[in-house]
């Protein structure tokens, strides 16, 4: 995955939960970190990976292999 589709991911889950602050919430991670995230100012960190079952590797991202959604 690339970081593009990662952000994409992030957006689709945020959109299912009804808004980047009930999805932050949820992950116990800051809402401004999710925003800056999906309007690309900062790149999905650990936290953000880990909520969405995705590790970073090397310039891609894939898929763990007991991803959660």
């Amino acid at each position: 995955m690339t970081a593009e589709e990662v952000r994409a991911l992030l957006r689709q889950r945020v959109d299912m939960e009804g808004s980047a602050l009930a999805w932050s919430r949820r992950h116990g991670v800051s809402t401004a970190y999710v925003l800056d995230a999906l309007a690309g100012r900062r790149g999905p960190g650990p936290a953000i990976l880990e909520a969405l079952g995705v590790e970073k590797a090397d310039a891609t991202y894939r898929f763990k292999e007991a991803a959660h959604g």
